[in-house]
């Protein structure tokens, strides 16, 4: 629960003071750490030199036979040369198992026991270092050296000591250091933090600012882009590119909307029009008839549009039921044929059919791939020249779909157009002629329809040289082909 509390806490605080509170935990956490391995390892290099100068003490004594001399003499001068005699309070004695003292420094407050681990290392042959705790005053540092005489234990052992004074005021001072040094680089370290998030978390409340100018009629603005190539770099980038295509689905929005308005208030004014005029005085029964069929041809093409629309939105957001079949290729390149040559029968235009490895049926939503692949042919008859030619081609894609390909030998498409003539009721100027028939949503459903199958539809033209559209699907094989 408590757990729960501090992050519910947590997330209320601004970012920059999370990350100041998180950096202040994470120095709660490794301070302490950092502080007692330093702590340990000073205090360890400190007993190491101690026991240094013991060792040494012992085995000189050993060496120079001083541990034979008298009670109160004979080991003060090892004492001065190796622990600084007097001065550090040093203590150096001989004693045997049965406690007797055989000779000792003129130290004698201190009475020490031998202890049964020292004796039992003392049989191997072996020193042993011991501390010894004392109330009220500074641990004392003892190390028992047995006496080896031909390779054997003789029974003696040689004990020299000192008190580590300065041993633990050092240490002392060391441990008063991180308790003054601990809160003071906790706070600096908390304020650092937050110092450091605030400059680095600068560029995103820059984001912030700038992304409060933007608005549904404004998408112009952009973000600054930071000049180092970090994670907020390639934020602004990614939302500027973001904002690029956001700006141009809204202008895509209004010029749609600009041209529905247009395309359906031509007809609505033509009908408005013949009504009006129909009504303006009598009329024979051959003037209203006219009237009536100017009304009707235009509320037909009015319907059309409306309805190609409707496909429009709904292919284009997946909510046409697609049920895949499979499908005759031949039948259906030479229906499609067939009713493209229709419509270009008072050109005179020839529609030739070209199969390139194409397999003999495939799987597709016949009903609206024809339409896709009919918008394209009633494209290409509508831009070719009297007695001109067009070429239905299909093949295998790579992929392992089909590619149904439209070529026409008519003016052309400028190369900045290329991608424009997909939007709905764009038309090359041109084509603007509205008694070549359409309204500019062919081109737009066909590669609506052609995404409906995983594929798609691109143009290539040149001025002057014809047009070729390339309508894909993908997946489209089944299994016997």
């Amino acid at each position: 629960m408590q757990r729960g509390f501090f992050l519910k806490f947590l997330a209320r605080l601004p970012i920059s003071l999370r990350l100041a509170v998180g950096h202040g935990i994470l120095m709660m956490v490794l301070l302490p750490l950092v502080g007692f391995g330093v702590y340990n390892l000073v205090r360890r290099d400190l007993l190491k030199s101690v026991d240094a100068a013991l060792l040494a003490s012992a085995e000189s004594m050993l060496v120079s036979k001083a541990s034979e001399g008298g009670v109160n003499g004979g080991l003060d001068q090892f004492l001065s040369d190796f622990l600084g005699g007097r001065d550090v309070n040093a203590y150096a004695r001989v004693v045997d198992l049965s406690g007797n003292i055989r000779s000792r420094s003129t130290r004698d407050d201190v009475s020490l026991p031998i202890t049964k681990a020292a004796m039992q290392r003392a049989e191997q042959g072996l020193p042993t270092f011991e501390t010894w705790e004392r109330e009220g005053k500074a641990p004392f540092r003892q190390l028992s050296m047995p006496v080896i005489i031909a390779g054997v234990f003789a029974g003696t052992l040689v004990q020299v000591g000192a008190p580590l004074d300065a041993t633990w005021a050092t240490l002392s001072q060391i441990r008063n250091v991180f308790y003054l040094a601990f809160p003071a680089i906790l706070v600096v370290s908390m304020i650092a933090g937050y110092i450091m998030a605030r400059r680095s978390l600068a560029p995103v409340d820059g984001m912030r600012r700038a992304a409060d100018q933007l608005s549904a009629t404004d998408l112009s603005h952009r973000l600054e882009v930071p000049d180092v190539r970090d994670e907020l770099h390639d934020l602004a980038e990614t939302f500027n590119r973001m904002l690029t295509r956001l700006e141009d689905a809204f202008e895509r929005q209004r010029r749609f909307n600009s041209d529905v308005s247009h395309e359906l208030r031509t007809p609505l004014t033509a009908i408005r029009g013949e009504a009006e005029l129909a009504l303006r005085r009598v009329r024979s029964a051959d003037e209203y008839r006219l009237a009536l069929e100017t009304i009707q041809k235009e509320s037909i093409s009015m319907a059309t549009t409306v309805e190609d629309l409707l496909l429009l939105a709904r292919a284009e957001t997946g909510g046409l039921p697609t049920t895949k079949s499979e499908v005759k290729t031949q039948d259906f390149l030479e229906g499609a044929a067939a009713k493209a040559e229709q419509l270009g029968k008072k050109k005179q235009i020839q529609v030739k059919i070209v199969t390139e490895r194409a397999p003999k049926a495939f799987l597709a939503a016949e009903n609206y791939l024809a339409l896709a692949l009919g918008n394209l042919l009633s494209n290409a008859i509508k831009h070719s020249p009297e007695s001109g030619l067009v070429t239905l081609t299909c093949q295998k894609s790579l992929s392992g779909g089909l590619t149904f390909s439209v070529s026409d030998q008519g003016e052309g498409i400028p190369q900045v157009l290329l991608e424009r003539i997909f939007d709905p009721f764009f038309r090359v100027d041109t084509a603007r002629n509205r008694i070549a028939g359409g309204v500019g949503i062919g081109l737009s459903l066909a590669r609506a329809l052609a995404r409906l199958h995983g594929g798609d539809v691109r143009a290539e033209s040149a001025q002057g040289r014809g047009s070729k559209f390339h309508l894909t699907i993908a997946q489209a094989l089944p299994a016997t082909s």
